[in-house]
């Protein structure tokens, strides 16, 4: 499992913990909501940049099946 993925588990472990303080599960429930927000914005950008690339894609091969009938 890469770091992030190993950071996000202890996280998790942390705040489900009973022997915790609840200052400590607080903080890092805390972190998983920032970690979470920047993985949407993530996804958010990369989602939105393949589908351009999709719709772009899609143009182009409309003008190509339209300059082929036009010949």
């Amino acid at each position: 499992m890469n770091k992030l993925g190993n950071y996000i588990s202890k996280l998790m472990t942390v705040v489900i913990d009973k022997d915790e303080e609840q200052f400590v599960k607080d903080l890092a429930l805390s972190e998983l909501r920032r970690l979470n927000v920047d993985m949407e914005e993530f996804i958010r950008k990369h989602t939105k940049d393949i589908s351009d690339e999709i719709e772009e894609r899609k143009k182009q091969l409309l003008q190509e099946d339209k300059d082929v009938k036009d010949k």
